[in-house]
């Protein structure tokens, strides 16, 4: 809860200690001092609190049974002077009764309330507040909270949620509540009936936007867009809102906060709540056995040959895997619920929630002596795949002490309200540290001590992470990218917004801005589904309910429904009529769905038998299997068409941003045996067509003498590079391997100065850059090749023949989705600082192998398996980028003639 109080629950608080955790661990020769662990330790910050008779009116300082911490003082304070707040401070800091108080004060002040708290009037038309939450779950927990404090105060202020689990009396709700609580999702398909909000929209002074960082990306651009239609809506009623927005801490909280409400915004983000004592244990699993087992002749690769020396002096060693995170994770976690620690794992997957249970329980048998068998540890899978009776009854069981572990996902990294708890682990780091503070945030409430513990995995973030511990304690955090740009996501919120009220010229640079709203106009009325001009109004003419094509978590309006086939026996399998499992968008089936994927649900293993889209919605068929194995997709990338839009220089090589097609192909996938990620199968086809996507691209090119320099330096890598002996025939091999690793590199610590999944971005590095650009003397290759990959080379290859003399080689960076989300631009105005990321981690990783490892050089989204890949080449383009190296240090590796004299081959990996 997001209050001064702390929640109670069934059990006694168990007393965290990191070192007891660490010499309890049934693992030989762990300590405190071991190679593989360190502890920071975190000590208590008292609270820096306001009376609060210096902000609040008597009839709320004088029952109010707290002081304000400072930043509820402060917002309170701006929200007084009129001006829109973003809070950004910590978990369990108080920022619920902030807009919680304000309603109060509103409601007050337009005598809606009388001064003793009860009623002035049954029928509310001064003063009314409209609160909007990321999930079903927290908007409930929301309401509680809110109707306990205005309980606290003796307030009568009523508090409804409206949202599709809703029942009872809509009409009642919508007409008699000060404060209606709602999602984004709900919000979209509500303001089509606006006429009958119109009471309550002629009221609204006040829009409170719960867990704001939450929006980036898709769901972020779609949010800006809802907010704004929103807001006509209130205009048009006589509305007025003030905006409150709370937030968990980001880089860029005033950038972020006014592109999603479209308006100035004061940011308060001096936290002046307390929080006790915590432990941090970082913690590096251990080298897989077999890399141990490793070979006299296998040769060791030292990436700073002027370092050699050093190397042989520490004798290092190198690290080529580690036990992954999802296995360890389990362990840890087993470990602190079987000891009544009442804790959450988080999980990056569904998947993971399910498996890590099975695995934590594995951990227990395999340990008889170490764990207590006469009692069991309550643990439970937790994610938002289930259904809302399951999720809601896991969450009761423990905050009452019934279960003490959940593996969950995100779900739970929000304030949903389970009670007190002990301590988190993290299977591995979360991407940002935003999230890592707000995740291990949730354990110690109040001045209790907490532990969290990072279980890391064997790829870059986590790598750098562990042997850069101090970048977790340093003030700068990830921004927040939210990206209006996208033109798909635009014209659907146009159409949406015509039905609600018509267009005019009154829209213009309040909803967007003129070319783009007449272009778009101009677009859906020679489509059929508008009538009008701006200059006089612009009516929708279209199919009922615009607002369902706005899919909140695509840029597309198509879902696909996950069911059970059709010859399911439901009871041998003991399973729900109803799977309850949340629509995806298209490029997640393709990965994720395709036929003979194997997923689990709760539990239970699914195999899809059938996805059928030759329907509105198409549908994907799931059939309950036991297998000793899981799926992975593998996908293929060309770029095609790019048109730059902004350029700069960096240190001699060229920057751009700009606009271009990709073609997706999730061709085929593994089956990986679910013990130790082994493959069973490979390279087994998936069927699915590839995806064109019209998106937003960051791309370098590299200047001609680094370039022609570091292909003579490379000339003679082959095998090194990962690929087989026979591939190893290409002058320039080295040095496209380098390129490519520079590439995944920069992909992957994009997370440590952005608040991006990884996965929302992709990469190409090319030898023929030009070949891959629009050219006006040239038709687009996009218009030839219709979705084959094998057509989209060839024309490749014949334009490298047209443009001979032109070529540059580098890299470049997607946005992963149709229409771009705003990442691919975040990247161009933060390169340096993510070029300088990337190549301290590929500089600094131990695996020791030419071509690294899954900790600096490896993405299991690479479409050639990884291959070829270079650490020294990429380190010393990333050094020549950031001007850590002079032009000079590479005259030697110059070739008498032009790349040694071989033709620059047509090649590029993704």
């Amino acid at each position: 809860m997001s209050d001064h109080t702390t929640s109670t629950d069934a059990t006694a608080r168990t007393d965290v200690d990191a070192d007891t955790i660490i010499d309890t661990f049934p693992r030989v020769s762990l300590t405190p001092d071991s190679e593989y662990i360190e502890t920071i330790e975190l000590p208590a910050e008292p609270a820096d609190t306001t009376p609060t008779a210096e902000v609040l009116r008597p009839e709320l300082a004088d029952p109010y049974p707290y002081d304000l911490f400072s930043h509820q003082a402060n917002a309170l304070n701006v929200i007084e002077a009129g001006d829109n707040v973003a809070v950004t401070t910590s978990t369990s800091s108080g920022k619920t009764h902030i807009y919680g108080l304000q309603i109060a004060r509103n409601l007050l002040d337009a005598g809606v309330l009388n001064p003793d708290g009860t009623r002035a009037t049954e029928h509310n038309d001064a003063s009314t507040a409209l609160c909007v939450y990321p999930m079903k779950a927290l908007t409930k927990d929301q309401q509680e909270a809110l109707d306990d404090l205005y309980d606290q105060l003796g307030l009568d202020i009523r508090v409804e949620t409206y949202d599709g689990d809703t029942t009872g009396d809509r009409r009642a709700i919508r007409e008699q509540a000060d404060v209606i609580l709602t999602n984004f999702a709900g919000l979209n398909v509500y303001l089509e009936h606006h006429d009958k909000w119109s009471t309550f929209y002629s009221a609204l002074d006040l829009v409170a936007i719960d867990e704001s960082h939450t929006y980036t990306g898709i769901e972020g651009m779609h949010v800006a867009w809802i907010l704004r239609r929103m807001q006509r809506v209130a205009d048009y009623w006589g509305g007025d809102p003030q905006y409150i927005l709370t937030s968990a801490t980001i880089g860029n909280p005033k950038q972020h906060s006014e592109e999603l409400i479209n308006r100035p915004v004061t940011v308060i983000n001096d936290d002046g709540s307390p929080h006790g004592p915590r432990d941090i244990i970082l913690w590096n699993p251990p080298p897989r056995d077999k890399t141990r087992d490793s070979t006299p002749e296998e040769e060791s690769f030292n990436i700073d040959s002027d370092d050699e020396s050093d190397a042989e002096e520490n004798d290092e060693e190198f690290v080529a895997e580690r036990v992954p995170a999802s296995v360890e994770g389990p362990k840890v976690f087993n470990h602190l619920t079987s000891r009544d620690i009442r804790t959450l794992l988080f999980c990056e997957s569904r998947k993971l929630t399910e498996l890590s249970i099975q695995r934590a329980d594995e951990h227990r048998r395999n340990n008889p002596r170490e764990y207590d068998h006469s009692t069991t540890a309550g643990r439970e899978a937790y994610n938002a795949g289930l259904g809302r009776r399951t999720r809601h009854s896991r969450e009761h069981q423990f905050k009452n002490g019934v279960l003490t572990g959940l593996a969950t996902t995100s779900a739970l990294e929000l304030g949903i309200d389970i009670g007190s708890l002990d301590a988190t682990v993290l299977m591995g780091y979360p991407g940002q540290r935003q999230s890592f503070w707000q995740r291990i945030g949730r354990a110690g409430r109040e001045a209790s001590r907490s532990l969290a513990v990072l279980v890391g995995d064997h790829r870059t973030l986590d790598q750098y992470i562990l042997t850069h511990p101090e970048y977790l304690l340093e003030n700068d955090v990830e921004d927040a990218v939210v990206d209006t740009s996208n033109n798909s996501v635009f014209a659907t919120h146009v159409l949406a917004a015509s039905d609600e009220i018509a267009l005019d010229e009154s829209d213009i640079d309040t909803f967007a801005d003129e070319d783009r709203l007449r272009a778009a106009v101009k677009m859906w009325r020679e489509a059929g589904f508008v009538d009008g001009y701006l200059d006089a109004a612009v009516h929708y003419a279209g199919p009922s309910r615009p607002q369902t094509r706005v899919n909140l978590y695509g840029t597309t309006g198509t879902d696909y429904r996950l069911q059970l086939a059709d010859d399911v026996d439901r009871d041998k399998w003991n399973l729900p009529d109803n799977l309850d499992l949340e629509p995806i968008e298209q490029n997640r089936a393709y990965r994720d769905y395709h036929e003979g994927a194997v997923r689990l649900q709760n539990g239970q293993q699914f195999e899809v038998v059938n996805m059928d889209e030759d329907r509105p919605q198409p549908i994907i068929e799931l059939k309950p299997v036991n297998c000793e194995y899981y799926t992975r997709t593998r996908n293929k990338v060309n770029v095609l068409d790019a048109e730059s839009e902004e350029s700069r220089e960096v240190n001699g090589f060229t920057l751009h941003f700009g606009s271009g097609t990709v073609l997706v192909h999730h061709h085929s996938y593994d089956q990986l045996y679910i013990g130790n990620s082994e493959p069973k199968q490979q390279a087994i086809p998936t069927e699915t067509p590839p995806i064109l996507m019209d998106t937003q691209l960051c791309w370098i090119e590299v200047p001609k003498k680094v370039e022609a320099a570091l292909v003579h330096k490379y000339q003679h890598y082959g095998v090194e590079t990962g690929v087989d002996p026979d591939e190893t025939d290409i002058a320039h091999l080295g040095y496209i391997a380098g390129l490519h690793a520079a590439e995944h590199a920069t992909i992957q610590t994009a997370p440590l100065e952005l608040r991006v999944d990884k996965n929302d971005l992709g990469g190409l590095a090319t030898l023929v850059m030009d070949t891959h650009y629009v050219h006006p003397e040239y038709d687009d290759i996009t218009d030839s090749i219709g979705d084959s990959f094998e057509a989209a080379t060839h024309a490749l290859e014949q334009r490298t023949q047209e443009l001979a003399g032109r070529a540059a080689s580098g890299w470049f960076i997607y946005d992963g989705v149709d229409g771009g989300l705003g990442f691919a631009h975040a990247i161009y105005n933060n390169f340096e600082a993510l070029a300088e990321r990337a190549r301290d981690q590929l500089r600094g990783c131990h695996c020791g192998q030419p071509n690294g490892c899954p900790a600096c050089t490896f993405d299991e989204n690479c479409g050639n398996d990884n291959k070829p890949l270079l650490r020294a080449s990429a380190v010393d383009v990333l050094n020549q980028i950031l001007g850590a190296e002079e032009r000079d240090d590479l005259a030697e590796h110059l070739p008498d003639d032009e790349y040694g004299g071989d033709r620059r081959p047509v090649i590029f990996y993704s």
